[in-house]
């Protein structure tokens, strides 16, 4: 089936989290492609305060919208996971949820010099974007 046969098929709600998970995060990577990061982050907290949970009465869960971001995020390029954090950090306050975001890096295997990034979302104390194989200290959190 192809994709937009797949998009027409879902309810009309579900195309309309679709696209607005598409926006946040093609939002969320513009902003860190084009504004300092100090600003950028300023910008997000204005959208984490305008919640739309009161205006839904079927409210998605967690895990839907994680995999929604998940999903857009293939269209998106390049979505890397600070930019999937970010946005669904967004769209998952615009519905009322806690989300934290983490950024950190991993301790080298051997003897290397270098340090591996990584970001990801937690809500209520579980990763929810960003899972990964390899143990990361969290240095930022936001």
């Amino acid at each position: 089936m192809s994709n937009a046969r797949r998009f027409l098929s879902l309810t009309p709600s579900e195309r309309r989290r679709l696209l607005r998970a598409f926006l946040i995060v093609a939002g969320a990577r513009l902003g860190l492609w084009m504004i300092p990061f100090p600003r950028f982050q300023r910008v997000l907290a204005r959208l984490n305060a305008s919640s739309d949970s009161k205006t839904s009465a079927a409210l998605p869960t967690i895990a839907q919208l994680a995999r929604e971001v998940r999903i857009v995020s293939n269209y998106v390029p390049p979505a890397t996971c600070l930019t999937q954090a970010l946005a669904g950090q967004v769209l998952l306050a615009r519905y009322g949820y806690p989300a934290v975001v983490h950024v950190g890096v991993a301790k080298p295997e051997t003897d290397k010099k270098s340090f591996p990034s990584h970001a990801w979302l937690e809500s209520d104390g579980q990763v929810i974007i960003g899972t990964s194989e390899q143990p990361h200290v969290a240095l930022v959190t936001f």
